[in-house]
């Protein structure tokens, strides 16, 4: 059986437009969109429908509002005031509602506490055993927990930065810095800015954990 796989369109900056937004659902198979607060707003300019609407939808335009009621489109609204953000709480639906693989856009720019936060959700989500990947036009970012593989990216940059205090053991392959078995830490910037050389790359470790940004430079 197939994994559910679920696109949230969050309230930062999105650099995808529509026919890169409809690449990516078709590519990854979503079965189902759901736009997070103001997320709404760049469903809305892009004319892109989404499923669902979610958070305290107090980013959301009141024309956009409207528009999406008139659609009869399903809204979740939840109080201002709360201990989440509504990034969580539509992770939360997603756990919920039995989606295995979450694709995170417009999750970067904006706010720097929003996109911290964003950043650190991919732990969260991790913690609740599902997958997630955050996607711009250039960049991909997710967690690495055991090992990940690399093709056909010659030529992108890949950045390796531990989310746990140390990450150990950790070796690289295919790239112009390689590494074997070696501890990092967090609190150093030894795995940043690398670059993928070969068609084929590999990152593994032994504990931790470690989030990997790969960015298309050209």
């Amino acid at each position: 059986m197939s994994k559910k796989r679920v696109l949230l369109i969050l309230n930062g900056e999105l650099d995808l437009d529509k026919n890169n937004l409809k690449q990516i659902i078709k590519k990854q198979e979503i079965d189902k969109i759901i736009a997070v607060d103001g997320g709404a707003n760049k469903t809305r300019e892009l004319n892109i429908l989404p499923d669902l609407i979610i958070g305290d939808l107090d980013s959301i335009t009141k024309n956009n509002k409207k528009f999406y009621r008139k659609k009869d489109l399903e809204m979740i609204e939840y109080p201002v005031e709360k201990d989440q953000t509504d990034s969580e709480i539509a992770v939360d639906y997603c756990l919920k509602n039995g989606f295995e693989e979450l694709y995170l856009t417009a999750a970067l720019g904006g706010r720097i506490d929003q996109q911290l936060a964003n950043l650190n959700l991919l732990e969260y989500i991790y913690q609740l055993n599902l997958k997630a990947r955050i996607i711009s036009k250039k960049n991909e970012i997710a967690l690495i927990d055991s090992k990940k593989q690399f093709d056909n990216k010659k030529g992108f940059r890949l950045s390796l930065i531990p989310q746990t205090k140390v990450v150990k053991g950790l070796s690289i392959r295919g790239c112009k810095y390689n590494l074997e078995s070696q501890d990092i830490e967090r609190s150093k910037s030894r795995g940043i800015s690398n670059l993928i050389e070969n068609d084929w790359a590999e990152v593994s470790l032994e504990a931790g954990l470690l989030i990997y940004v790969l960015e298309n430079i050209e």
